[in-house]
């Protein structure tokens, strides 16, 4: 038996059987090798994005991820066992003739095993390599097996990012629209319900985004689907509130703070695995619209201002790695040809 072969096959193969697991089970959702292989990915969309200029190279970023890491996951197991079977001339013979196999025929007969086809004309040449031809079959129907349940939650919460990110376009195209479609006359109140049903949301995706890290990667070139555009408007319409609306007009701090803090966790999320706040502050906050509302805004100082510098930083870093520059934020959401034009 050649060792120089066994022993390093044996080890590719329990290291990659234990990223998988542990990238589909652990809390933090990503292995060193499934970690490696997003890093690779995600540099080289960053780098064709600076070179096209265009936030539409990102859109299939997110599934190349995905599929790369399942393939690289059968790969290695593959490669791993053909190492394991090529270290003894006894380990695969012909079921026919019992000749010893050849290295191509090698190659087959573990691609079948991990696929569990069992066609048979190559088998164990002893009884230890017969069982180990189950364990290797075992070894591929928990691939496959784990991989699907890795990769529908994934697209599961995919399709509730869109969701959620259509939910908060809804409610204005920009921070200021947020404030002014939600303005009775007397007050924010309308905003109520909407934060409270927003906050348990927005907190499942942070929660999400932490289990599976890959889902930071998947991005849309549209804006009502993409969250992060979406998001950083809806938390910068919140700063407005707090900073510029007197409290008497605000919506109650039940309703405003729990989302408040539901965003501070998905930014954190993002800051312990993916981004660093940009090394700029984005432009000042816009008042324009809701200086045209009817009530007196509460001017802050420099320094409660400054308190959201950090914050703010960490929201351009967001949408930057997106794809997506500050001013989008007031840019249109929806297709306006799909509707009524706006009126006074």
């Amino acid at each position: 038996m050649n060792l120089l072969l066994f022993f390093p096959g044996l080890l590719i193969m329990l290291l990659t059987i234990f990223d998988l697991i542990y990238t589909i089970f652990a809390p933090r959702g990503s292995g060193f090798i499934s970690g490696q292989i997003t890093s690779l990915v995600s540099f080289f969309f960053r780098v064709l994005y600076r070179i096209r200029k265009s936030k539409n190279v990102y859109n299939s970023q997110g599934v190349v991820i995905v599929v790369s890491i399942v393939l690289v996951w059968v790969m290695l197991l593959w490669l791993s066992n053909m190492m394991v079977v090529m270290s003894d001339p006894e380990a695969v013979i012909n079921s026919s003739s019992y000749l010893p196999a050849t290295p191509l025929e090698r190659f087959y007969y573990t691609g079948y095993l991990l696929t569990t086809l069992g066609v048979g004309d190559f088998i164990g040449g002893t009884d230890l390599w017969k069982i180990y031809a189950a364990f290797v079959s075992f070894t591929g129907l928990l691939v496959i097996t784990l991989s699907i349940t890795y990769m529908v939650p994934v697209l599961s919460a995919v399709t509730e990012r869109r969701s959620l990110s259509i939910r908060i376009a809804a409610i204005g195209h920009s921070p200021q629209a947020m404030l002014v479609n939600n303005w009775n006359g007397q007050d924010f109140s309308m905003l109520n319900a909407q934060l409270q049903e927003l906050a348990q949301s927005i907190a499942k995706q942070g929660q999400l985004h932490f289990s599976y890290p890959v889902l930071h990667f998947f991005h849309q070139s549209r804006k009502e689907t993409a969250l992060l555009p979406n998001l950083v408007a809806f938390d910068e319409a919140l700063s407005l509130l707090l900073l510029y609306v007197p409290k008497e007009l605000r919506p109650g701090e039940q309703y405003i703070f729990p989302v408040r803090c539901a965003i501070s966790s998905f930014l954190e999320t993002l800051t312990a695995t993916f981004i660093k706040p940009a090394e700029t502050e984005p432009p000042a906050f816009r008042l324009d619209s809701i200086r045209k509302l009817h009530f007196t805004l509460h001017m802050p100082s420099q320094d409660r201002i400054g308190e959201l510098a950090l914050r703010r930083r960490i929201l351009k870093s967001m949408m930057e790695n997106g794809g997506w520059h500050w001013e989008d934020l007031d840019g249109p959401v929806f297709n306006t040809k799909l509707d009524l034009s706006p009126t006074d």
